[in-house]
């Protein structure tokens, strides 16, 4: 559907669907329920004023769409790539180790717990740590996950134990 709509008219469909949401929790969990015609006019000034509000401030997040592709480690580094997926009660860890010496498709599995997305990716980390000392890497390794928030814990917290 993305596909087929404007941005635009993109946006004024996610500003229904989303006040249609709460409009129905309001019914289940207060009793009150408003008419369509309301719901409808809401979402139209949201999304008015949503689009003054853009041309006023500068955007958040840049227009310009950055493409990432995986690339190739340094001569004399290893890369060891890993990534977590969380479900109920489940949480699935992979990676991979790319380098001069190595090159794993994947390894991984799966892990019965419950765990939030960030304790899932250092989990993973762990795991990415562990398999560099079975593999018995010496030197440079590279550990890359698309999780931003532990690589801005690790940068504020990173030391080199030589």
């Amino acid at each position: 559907m993305m596909r087929v709509l404007d941005k635009k008219a993109m946006a004024n469909l996610m500003t229904i669907l989303w006040n249609s949401w709460s409009n129905r929790n309001n019914f289940i969990f207060r009793g009150k329920e408003e008419e369509a015609t309301v719901i409808w006019e809401r979402a139209s000034t949201l999304n008015k004023d949503f689009r003054i509000c853009n041309l006023l401030k500068e955007p958040l997040l840049s227009p310009n769409i950055a493409l990432k592709k995986w690339e190739k480690p340094p001569k004399g580094f290893v890369k060891i790539n890993f990534d977590t997926t969380v479900g109920v009660n489940r949480i699935g860890v992979r990676g991979d180790c790319k380098g001069r010496l190595f090159r794993f498709r994947w390894w991984g599995g799966f892990i019965e717990t419950r765990v939030s997305v960030h304790e899932a990716e250092c989990m993973a980390f762990e795991k990415s740590i562990q398999l560099a000392g079975q593999l018995n890497i010496k030197g440079n390794v590279i550990f890359e996950t698309d999780h931003a928030s532990l690589v801005n814990k690790l940068r504020n917290n990173v030391y080199v134990q030589g």
